[in-house]
């Protein structure tokens, strides 16, 4: 049951739902949160920062706009096929509450954890969502390479010169994707925008195509009056037997966290009271791994459950009042990652 509950929220926190039986994809309409801009909006900050030190400042308040609590909507549509004879699949479409909150804060990095919260009274669902890491001028990314692998990669001094990473997690802290790029806070508008990105298939699509292997992708995160959204120009790859990618389909996702007042996110908060040191530990434990190996490949099932599973019946424990021991997580991740992570032919394309 407990799996079950999971999929269900993990279906609809990440954009699973389809239109169902339109002959070609909606176009790109009605994406924008429904309800006008506030008046009183307040910005970051006042005008583009004149200095280094200003725009650093600027760019951890804008980091930290996109806390509180939101309804979320979430649309994709799949709109250029670029391989012939490729037709597009129907729209997507879903939604969901989350409240965003900090989780560390070290001043050139800054942690930010998402909770679905969904449904009310005995069928209230509370599960921890994705999470996002923002790290000033890094020395490098954990990137994804295809075929299930991960590494450490360096990230030159220019590139990180004045630059943000965002590194993005899954439920269970393994990791996802990451990019690096600049906040822009000119003409009025508070924005960050990647590199071009891979990242494995969305879980959305995880379970229903085998026809394409990798999502790049271009992100921008744009601060709004009533929230904020993040933007997604999506290409679906397929990757070859030597690792050369060769585009299928071009998308435009759109994320869309619009501020609320009207949810009770006490359920979300009082889970995270009961698991936040158990979280913890989960992310030192991922953290060290990559450091540890470098690269590695990441199994999605541990025999035949999936990963996430296993870290969240831990969670229950720790929720429950039970010691959660390093151990204990460090034997989940060791079941997942693989022991040689031989670079192969796949992993070292070049993206």
């Amino acid at each position: 049951m407990r799996y079950l509950v999971l999929c269900a929220a993990a279906l609809l926190a990440s954009a699973c739902t389809s239109t169902g039986g339109a002959r070609r994809a909606q176009p790109v309409a009605g994406l924008a949160p429904a309800t006008a801009a506030p008046a009183d909006y307040k910005r970051p900050c006042d005008g583009a920062p004149a200095t280094p030190e200003l725009a650093f400042d600027c760019d951890r308040r804008s980091i930290l706009g996109m806390t509180g609590e939101f309804r979320v909507k979430f649309a994709f549509d799949e709109t250029l096929a670029l391989k012939p004879g490729y037709k597009p699949k129907p729209a997507q479409r879903s939604g969901g509450d989350e409240v965003v909150f900090v989780v560390e804060d070290r001043g050139d990095f800054i942690a930010l954890q998402h909770i679905l919260v969904a449904g009310s009274g005995k069928e209230r669902m509370v599960i921890k969502h994705w999470r996002q890491d923002w790290q000033y001028q890094p020395e490098e990314v954990l990137v994804f390479r295809g075929h299930e692998h991960f590494e450490l990669t360096p990230v030159s001094a220019e590139q990180a010169r004045g630059a943000w990473s965002q590194s993005v997690y899954e439920v269970d802290d393994a990791p996802r994707y990451a990019g690096v790029g600049r906040w822009d806070h000119a003409n009025g508008v508070d924005a960050w925008t990647s590199d071009f990105t891979w990242r494995p298939l969305p879980r959305r699509e995880f379970t229903k195509r085998n026809d394409y292997q990798v999502l790049g992708a271009i992100n921008r995160h744009t601060l709004t009056p009533g929230g904020w959204m993040h933007e997604q120009d999506n290409q679906k790859l397929v990757l070859g037997a030597d690792g050369k990618a060769t585009a299928l389909v071009r998308e435009v996702g759109i994320n869309s966290y619009e501020r609320t007042t009207a949810i009770d996110f006490s359920a979300g908060r009082d889970y995270w009271r009961k698991t936040e040191a158990f979280w913890r530990d989960v992310r030192g434990a991922w953290a060290d791994a990559a450091q540890q190996r470098r690269a590695y490949d990441l199994k999605h099932m541990l025999g035949e459950r999936p990963r996430f599973e296993a870290l969240f019946a831990l969670a229950d424990k720790a929720a429950a009042g039970e010691t959660v021991a390093r151990a204990d997580i460090d034997a989940v991740l060791n079941q997942a990652l693989a022991k040689d992570a031989t670079s192969t032919a796949q992993a070292q394309a070049v993206h």
